[in-house]
């Protein structure tokens, strides 16, 4: 009896433990395979460096006062992106969740806009906003908020009925309401939209600095690109996978949180 109630509660810590290390070893196989194909030339060098030699320019080019500045630019204008995009996603899923009429109008719009790659109207927003970060983060807001408030509209509408029905016996005032039944039940629903939301606020953020922009990691790494300075390129291109995987681990142990403690 011991061993049959204690082998479901360790099954899964193994199970995670084995597909840990199985991701650990696709990494690590998969830098051993290109630093190899790289250093005997299978892979040219104007498309790819050694990574060993992408970890020494990494360390030579982290320390120095351009990289911090372009960090901070970048950190920056995602952040306010998505703070833009949380700010008025959350209200409009409420909008649209709260007058049914308006979101059936509305959500093949907000759709249609998620669909629509948001970076042909940089050069619009360049010409009106000038050279500097208002144009990316409007970019990178949009594409943020799009996710955000459509995740809220259907979180809000998969609340059990009898919730509403409970709110409404015992008399709940507005903010009791939306405080105390909307906002605990929809949060675990809402958050994947939420994570969404910043994930697509690095990529807006990164991909149109690539473009065209002043500062910042993703400008660094074109600039690098268009002066074939390989090594440097991929140390920018490292930068940014670094920063999305710590990124992405952060929100999803919030997630996990989230969920054990609401669910």
């Amino acid at each position: 009896m011991t061993i049959a109630k204690t082998l479901p509660k360790n099954q899964p810590d193994s199970f995670r433990r084995r597909t840990s290390a199985v991701r650990w070893a696709i990494v690590v196989g998969l830098v051993v395979l290109l630093e190899a194909t790289t250093r005997i030339g299978l892979v040219d060098r104007s498309l790819m460096v050694p990574p060993s030699e992408i970890l020494v320019r990494l360390a030579s080019i982290v320390p120095t006062g351009q990289f911090a500045a372009d960090g901070a630019r970048t950190i920056t204008t995602i952040l306010v992106a998505f703070a833009v995009g949380l700010v008025l996603g959350i209200p409009l899923g409420v909008f649209l969740w709260r007058i049914p009429a308006a979101g059936r109008i509305l959500e093949p719009f907000i759709v249609t806009g998620y669909a629509m790659p948001t970076l042909l109207f940089y050069p619009v927003l360049l010409a009106v906003m000038g050279l500097n970060a208002g144009p990316i983060i409007l970019i990178a807001a949009s594409m943020s908020l799009v996710p955000i408030a459509l995740t809220t509209m259907v979180a809000l509408n998969s609340i059990k009925p009898i919730l509403h029905k409970v709110a409404n016996s015992l008399n709940a005032s507005p903010s009791q309401y939306y405080v105390k039944v909307l906002l605990p039940a929809a949060t675990p629903l809402v958050f994947p939209g939420v994570k969404l939301g910043f994930i697509y606020a690095v990529i807006g953020t990164i991909a149109m600095e690539f473009i065209l922009a002043a500062q910042g990691i993703g400008f660094r790494a074109g600039f690098y690109y268009r002066e074939l300075n390989t090594a440097d390129m991929w140390a920018y291109i490292t930068v940014v996978v670094v920063l999305s995987v710590i990124v992405n681990s952060i929100l999803t142990w919030l997630e996990k949180r989230i969920r054990r403690d609401m669910l």
